[in-house]
């Protein structure tokens, strides 16, 4: 049960002592502007992916499991479960498409599992659009302070960042809904260490694991959240103590930034360094993705024109998107080949876009595609490498008739040196959302997450989305 102890210095006790007296009216507009598009892209994407066959197994994996009791929902459906099962759907529908959003320096997908805890719970509690913006930006903002602690990547160490730190981020956003005392609220926090995990086994293979992380963390934040909140203790220096999470967690002799978590905490806003992705993949690619259509459009280059194609990316991306070079070049699944370079550069070149309908099954064994991607040569790029809070990517095809074109771009579309507009948003929503529901209900959604403070009930705004 709770114990009382000494912990004002400890981490977890300054982030909740912030946390707990958090009020927006100290928030400038431009960060909550950013929290609200930052929502509306997220379920965007949510409706996007709801009918996929991954979705749709995990639901009857959850009904299989668990039972079909509970009071809680998931975004987009009719059948009531429990709030941790609503927050596992509603994480993988966030995440299995790769098109939500991403805090470049510390490779975190900070939205997505935020708010798929949240959604279940808001409703649950009868809570107000208001208490949901809150606890996203507390969240999210906490998230991404988190993953810069270290500066090891965790994808070097076999750990998904999303998931493992993802679960702490979804626990303060809870914690902030459920008015939760310092104390409680550290409590949540150490035990979220010890359901901290993921896996990137399968970016190996393929195989679908991985999909389902950024649900597993916010699944996992819910129970933390209930056990704190019926008085059983967790640990107080979870982060910085002797067997604290990052010892556990990354295990090397690198110097740990903790200072990165509480530093300006509230004076200076680091969600503002989340980017929304532009086309349905790792961030990484992205700017790949960008660089091969402009040269496809400004030179109308066809396949059958291409030599080769080099893309040059920093050395740490080589193992998660660029080798093996034999499996990058032939994905075997459509996850799979939104972590190629190959294949993405590949699929740009010869559609010349890349929507949600990109990385079909049809098009990992198109031959066109697959030739361009045998063309695909990859190339550390030094600039890339030396500032990683930036998201650089250049691509030089070589034509047969001995031209070469290039094209760089030093910042990704999204972030905050290349921001997407308003609009932006809204036209990425509309798209995600056509043919899973209509146009007319969109645009009525859509109205309302913008101006989520003035919504009493934020539950009933997502009621006629369930099916």
């Amino acid at each position: 049960m709770l114990e009382s102890r000494p912990s004002a210095l400890t981490l977890s006790a300054v982030v909740a002592e912030w946390m707990t007296g958090f009020s927006l009216a100290s928030v400038p507009q431009a960060v909550l502007e950013n929290t609200r598009l930052r929502i509306l892209d997220v379920i965007g994407v949510m409706i996007a992916s709801s009918r996929l066959d991954v979705v749709s197994a995990a639901r009857r994996a959850v009904a299989e499991s668990d039972g079909a009791r509970g009071e809680a929902f998931s975004l987009m459906d009719a059948a009531p479960t429990t709030p941790a099962n609503a927050a596992f759907l509603n994480g993988i529908m966030s995440a299995v498409l790769e098109f939500d959003d991403t805090h470049i320096q510390s490779n975190i997908h900070p939205t997505g599992v935020v708010l798929s805890a949240l959604l279940p719970e808001c409703e649950r509690l009868g809570l107000s659009g208001k208490d949901l913006l809150e606890a996203v930006l507390v969240g999210s903002e906490l998230l991404c302070r988190l993953g810069m602690i270290s500066s090891v990547r965790m994808h070097e160490v076999g750990f998904h960042p999303s998931s493992v730190y993802g679960v702490f981020g979804a626990v303060w956003g809870l914690a902030r809904v459920r008015r939760f005392s310092i104390e409680q609220t550290m409590h949540a926090i150490g035990t979220a260490a010890s359901l901290s995990a993921g896996s990137i086994a399968s970016f190996e293979d393929g195989t679908s694991t991985k999909t389902l992380h950024v649900g597993m963390a916010a699944s996992a934040a819910i129970r933390a959240i209930a056990l704190a909140g019926q008085g059983i203790s967790g640990p107080h220096p979870v982060f910085e103590g002797k067997f604290g999470w990052f010892k556990s967690h990354v295990q090397s002799g690198t110097e740990f930034r903790f200072a990165a978590l509480t530093d300006e905490l509230g004076e200076r806003w680091e969600v503002l360094n989340i980017a929304s992705k532009a086309h349905p993949c790792a961030y990484t690619m992205i700017p790949f993705i960008a660089a091969t259509i402009a040269l496809r459009e400004a030179h109308s280059i066809r396949p059958q024109d291409v030599d080769v194609i080099y893309c040059d990316i920093m050395p740490r991306s080589f193992a998660t998107v660029c080798e093996p070079v034999e499996e990058k070049r032939r994905p075997k699944t459509s996850w799979h080949g939104r972590i190629s370079l190959q294949h993405t550069v590949a699929e740009a070149l010869v559609r010349g876009h890349m929507d949600k309908h990109a990385y079909a099954p049809e098009s990992l064994i198109d031959p066109v595609i697959n030739t361009i991607a045998d063309k695909v040569v990859h190339r550390p790029d030094p600039v890339a490498a030396a500032d990683i809070s930036r998201s650089r990517a250049s691509v030089s095809i070589r034509l047969k008739d001995g031209r070469a074109l290039t094209h760089t771009i030093d910042d990704m579309p999204g972030t905050r040196r290349n921001p997407i507009t308003r609009e932006g948003y809204l036209q990425k929503f509309l798209a995600n959302i056509d043919g899973v529901i209509s146009k007319a209900v969109g645009e009525e959604l859509a109205t309302a997450l913008l101006r989520l403070e003035e919504l009493d009930d934020v539950g009933a705004t997502f009621r006629g989305l369930r099916v």
